[in-house]
């Protein structure tokens, strides 16, 4: 398997699921929902810097994710383009993608106006860290629903896009598994200390 085909299985994996977020600043809370869909992994992982690259810039980008899924397209034919070093580096760090979601608790309220060098729209910033090196998640509201997109994903470079965004406190963040029902609670400062020790004396064996 190549690294390519890697990142479409992990995201995959993470298609049943919703990540729900509560962080506040300044005594201000918000709200938001991760969402995850075939079509999202076509910029995530960069292909859409790949113009020179028919195979992988035409048809619906659902269906290009399949494709790599399948094996009928591969890393090889993304490197054959003029311009796979621009969405190289995104690959590694997208191969773990759930885990920068599951450890995450860096949060940016995302102003595009204060980086005019930048032409990315986002509403939340996510920083973690890979091998060392700090990785961007961008999120933005997704079209026509009222969760957030994944909209591109990349390490830290020249510019430090977390600069001069205003960084919120992680309050609580559920991982939900939309097929089963299940709700795991990742983190959470919102529910009493006392009640959470009550829950669990309670809970059956």
């Amino acid at each position: 398997m190549d690294l390519l085909q890697a990142c479409a299985e992990s995201f995959e994996r993470l298609l049943p699921y919703q990540y729900h977020i509560i962080a506040g600043r300044k005594g201000k809370t918000r709200e938001f929902t991760i969402s995850f869909e075939q079509a999202d992994f076509h910029h995530l992982a960069g292909l859409h810097k790949l113009t020179d690259n028919v195979r992988f810039m035409t048809g619906k980008r659902a269906a290009i994710m399949q494709e790599i899924l399948s094996g009928k397209l591969t890393l090889s034919q993304a490197q054959k383009s003029a311009f796979f070093q621009q969405m190289e580096p995104r690959l590694r760090p997208l191969a773990h993608l759930e885990e920068f979601l599951d450890s995450n608790e860096i949060i940016f309220r995302y102003n595009a106006k204060i980086h005019m060098f930048s032409v990315i729209q986002a509403d939340y910033l996510l920083q973690n860290e890979f091998d060392g090196q700090a990785v961007y998640l961008f999120l933005a509201q997704r079209m026509g629903d009222d969760t957030q997109v994944c909209r591109t994903f990349f390490p830290k470079e020249d510019k430090d896009y977390a600069e001069g965004q205003p960084r919120y406190t992680l309050l609580k963040k559920e991982k939900i598994n939309r097929k089963t029902g299940e709700v795991i609670v990742q983190y959470d400062r919102l529910t009493p200390k006392i009640k959470k020790e009550k829950d669990a004396v309670s809970a059956p064996d």
